[in-house]
């Protein structure tokens, strides 16, 4: 260990040559354009910053790739293949802009460094912030509308996203952009931490002085209203018909499909199994898969709960399926499962603890309508095991729920927002005054 650990920080033993850059507050890129004013938050391949465009005159965020991953990172080419002005895709407009990206040579190697719009903070924290872990109803079907059609415009570009989870879906609704660094740091105080050696030596020149805490803007999630939201982070993306084989998934492993379990091809259809189980949690209060640990055989046995058997080829593979199943397939108390009732809760009787209800009249969802039968036939469609049996995102856009329920929400957002001056589908350049009104919350 060189470093003490610090509180809410990054992981300051990746301070060194091919790790981070050691970034400090006032710290300025590409000749002075980009000032550092905050940190917004960190991931194992990057830290983000929220900085001060001299240029613009408007906050954007800087992420900054450790040295390692700059010569292998594909993620300035995906946005700049996925940015295209011309489309008439309704799903474009839910992908972030590569605003600039460059490289910078520090004591720990030579950086990407990505310049993009500025967020709030994502769904996964807006969701932790609200009181009752829910989303309004409205607004959780306009949140489903706008990730399906970001989904759809991504594969219809031929990008498979690889790691899509709650916290790489962005909020961008906030009201900062007037704001000046002084007045910044007012509304969101600076904390950092001295960064010290356990050896006493001083820790320049491969980390910085003080370790920066990153900035809490609270949006509580039961107070949303009428958020446009973005799928961000696409470090790990890849071209679905230019890489044989695959890349290996890195999403989290609840969101993880099957196939990555055990090794199999990504495709495409494995951001459909992750979208599915995310929009799960977006309508309703809890995960679909509920594990007290998250390791790979709680989950797998959370999915047969929920799904039924697995195709036998994975059940063959699953080296430790006898400590969470008996012989007669019914789930049994063991290393894996513990915390958990032998029995199976499938996805129906989930559908219900979703709604937050047992009966249609404590159901949030409109049951006698059928949206509820919708959304579990959507769903179910999207966690087929076999990725070639899976809904497409195309297909996804033309599912019950989509055309009754999601994207009329979403309709009459864009109505709302319109009516005040906020947004302008047609004309992506008159969103500017409401973009730049934004902070970052991604990493």
């Amino acid at each position: 260990m060189v470093y003490h650990p610090g509180s809410d920080v990054e992981d300051l033993e990746n301070y060194k040559v091919s790790g981070y850059h050691p970034t400090v507050i006032g710290e300025t890129f590409r000749d002075g354009r980009y000032k550092v004013v905050h940190k917004l938050g960190c991931g194992s391949y990057s830290t983000s910053w929220l900085a001060r465009d001299e240029h613009l005159e408007r906050y954007v965020a800087l992420k900054i790739l450790v040295a390692s991953e700059t010569s292998k990172s594909q993620e300035p080419v995906i946005l700049r293949l996925l940015h295209d002005s011309g489309s008439t895709h309704q799903g474009n407009q839910f992908i972030p802009r590569l605003l600039d990206d460059f490289e910078l040579d520090g004591p720990n190697g030579r950086h990407l460094c990505l310049v993009q719009e500025a967020a709030t903070c994502t769904i996964g924290q807006a969701k932790e912030d609200s009181r009752n872990w829910m989303f309004p109803v409205e607004v959780a079907r306009s949140i489903a509308a706008q990730l399906i059609l970001g989904l759809s415009y991504m594969h219809s570009r031929g990008v498979c996203h690889g790691d899509l989870h709650m916290r790489n879906f962005l909020i961008y609704n906030s009201n900062l952009g007037h704001l000046s660094p002084e007045e910044l740091y007012t509304r969101y105080p600076l904390h950092q931490n001295p960064v010290t050696r356990t050896d006493g030596q001083a820790p320049e020149p491969h980390a910085p002085p003080q370790a920066v805490v990153p900035m809490w803007i609270k949006t509580r999630g039961d107070e949303l209203v009428d958020p446009i939201v973005k799928i961000s982070d696409y470090g790990t993306s890849f071209v679905a018909t230019n890489r044989k084989p695959a890349p290996t998934l890195q999403t989290p492993a609840l969101y993880l499909p099957p196939e990555g379990f055990f090794d199999e091809s990504a495709t495409p259809a494995a951001d459909v199994w992750s979208l599915g189980v995310n929009l799960y949690e977006v309508l309703g209060e809890r995960p679909l898969f509920e594990t007290f640990a998250w390791a790979p055989d709680d989950i797998l046995a959370e999915m047969v709960s929920t799904l039924g058997p697995m195709p036998q080829r994975w059940l063959d593979e699953w080296a430790k399926r006898s400590n969470v199943f008996n012989d007669d397939g019914k789930g049994r108390r063991g290393a894996y499962r513990r915390f958990a009732p032998p029995v199976f809760r499938r996805l129906h009787q989930r559908m219900w603890d979703m709604g937050c209800g047992e009966t249609p009249e404590t159901c949030q969802w409109d049951v006698e309508g059928g949206e509820m039968r919708a959304v579990e036939e959507m769903l179910r469609g999207m966690l087929a095991y076999e990725p070639d049996q899976r809904l497409t995102a195309e297909e996804l856009l033309e599912s019950e729920y989509m055309l009754r329920w999601a994207l009329p929400a979403w309709e009459r957002q864009k109505r709302r927002q319109e009516g005040i001056g906020v947004m302008r589908p047609d004309n992506p350049h008159a969103c500017m005054d409401y973009r730049r009104d934004s902070v970052v919350c991604s990493s």
